[in-house]
């Protein structure tokens, strides 16, 4: 027996190839293709539960441009309007008169909206299958009794609780299951996290003890580096969990969410990642629980525009006690993500995500700090890494990473090193971006 978990992306929803490629499925075994749902359908929920809270706001005309989010999907699939999908519209828009009418949104109702979305993607994927001659069920969360912590909008799933409850017995020949969410033992809806089909996928792999986890499609496959800047930028073959986790962070490098391997890490299954085409599926990259160290080291470039630094400048800043703690109390208690920090005697660096910056700047500004005497912030910066296992034991790449910059005169902001086997990050300016990723890709992958 052969039974497969296998993730769709949003794109391959309505791909050309995916048809032909699910006709390639064995009959005599089950699949599980976990889904999540168009972007647009998302966002649209997401923005309308703020607006709606709003009692001034019209109901009615939110409604409405979800209505047409939905339909975009539906004419995309070429699906007619079924009643159990206009059982799922109904059931989302009495929730969101319910938020209109009172003004107010806990968590929990929250959690509960947005899983619509995945709903009722699920049911226009379903019905599209089945107008194409794939006979198929869908499996919501609540009904398979896929157990989630109660921490809502970013819960872990439980996978001892679930896999009390889920087998193979679970499921036939096909089936779609809506992945961004799960329940409570409680029995509340609870969300995994924006686009966390992923997770989901990995998830189930480890609960029903698959030979493997299959993503097809997947938006940004793993490659050395972001080929909008490398336009030859090779795939990547063999990446192991951690180093395939580490990538996960970098839109630019992998569309992938970061938490995909947690529940595989007792397991050892792979994940292999697909391009679908018409022969059938191309195998990309291979994730493996092994850590090793690659000849070449260095596995890919990555780069992420999302941070800003935050200096906090003062004579003895970085030597009298008390300073940092304070400061990550702070950005802790109002829910802003330190991503690393550097520290000197006269400087304090905390690195943060672009859209806190200014917030976390205000907050720290606020603090009693003796020693601090500025705080400076820059934005206009971008992280590039390299990533790979064995950096601490091959020290002559951090070398080759500063004499790639050095060859074009790139004047490196900030550098951090050593944290990790597996990655060396420097920050530059913004503008000069795109020419340090070039020569660091040539100066390690001759291209």
């Amino acid at each position: 027996m052969a039974n497969k978990i296998i993730r769709l992306s949003q794109s391959s929803l309505d791909s050309k190839f995916l048809q032909g490629n699910l006709s390639k499925l064995d009959i005599d075994d089950k699949h599980v293709v976990v889904i999540s749902s168009p972007a647009n359908i998302l966002e649209s929920i997401i923005t309308s539960i703020n607006i709606i809270s709003e009692s001034a706001t019209d109901v009615e005309l939110v409604l409405e441009a979800i209505r047409s989010e939905i339909n975009k999907l539906t004419n995309k699939l070429s699906v007619k309007e079924s009643d159990i999908l206009v059982e799922n519209i109904g059931k989302l828009e009495t929730l969101l008169k319910g938020i209109n009418y009172t003004g107010s949104f806990s968590p929990a109702l929250y959690d509960q909206v947005v899983s619509y979305t995945d709903k009722i993607t699920a049911v226009v994927f379903s019905q599209h299958l089945t107008n194409s001659g794939f006979s198929n069920e869908i499996v919501y969360p609540e009904d398979l009794g896929l157990i989630v912590s109660e921490e809502y909008s970013n819960a872990n799933v439980l996978i001892n609780e679930s896999t009390d409850n889920i087998s193979w017995d679970n499921f036939s020949h096909l089936n779609i299951v809506p992945g961004s969410y799960g329940i409570s033992t409680r029995g509340k809806v609870v969300r995994l996290g924006k686009q966390a089909a992923d997770y989901t996928a990995a998830a189930l792999a480890a609960i029903l003890n698959t030979t493997e986890l299959q993503l097809w499609d997947i938006n940004t496959p793993f490659r050395t580096a972001d080929e909008n800047i490398i336009s030859n930028a090779d795939y990547i073959t063999e990446l192991s969990y951690t180093e395939a986790s580490e990538l996960a962070y970098f839109a630019s490098c992998s569309s992938i969410h970061p938490r995909i391997v947690d529940p595989l890490l007792d397991t050892s299954i792979p994940i292999k990642i697909f391009e679908l085409t018409s022969e059938g599926k191309e195998l990309n990259t291979i994730i493996v629980s092994e850590d090793k160290i690659s000849p070449e080291v260095v596995k890919s470039v990555a780069h992420s525009d999302d941070i800003a630094v935050l200096k906090l400048n003062g004579p003895g800043v970085g030597f009298k006690s008390g300073i940092l703690a304070q400061v990550t109390s702070v950005l802790h208690n109002n829910n802003i993500n330190i991503r690393s920090v550097i520290t000197a005697q006269t400087s304090i660096n905390i690195i943060i995500g672009k859209e806190h910056a200014e917030e976390a700047k205000s907050l720290i500004s606020l603090l009693e700090l003796g020693a601090l005497s500025t705080i400076e912030l820059e934005d206009a910066v971008s992280l590039i890494a390299i990533i790979g296992h064995g950096m601490q034991q091959n020290h002559g790449i951090s070398s080759l990473l500063f004499s790639a910059l050095s060859n074009i005169n790139t004047n490196v902001l900030l550098s951090g090193s050593g944290a990790s086997d597996l990655v060396s990050y420097v920050i530059v300016k913004d503008v000069d971006r795109d020419k340090s990723i070039r020569e660091i890709h040539k100066v390690f992958f001759n291209k």
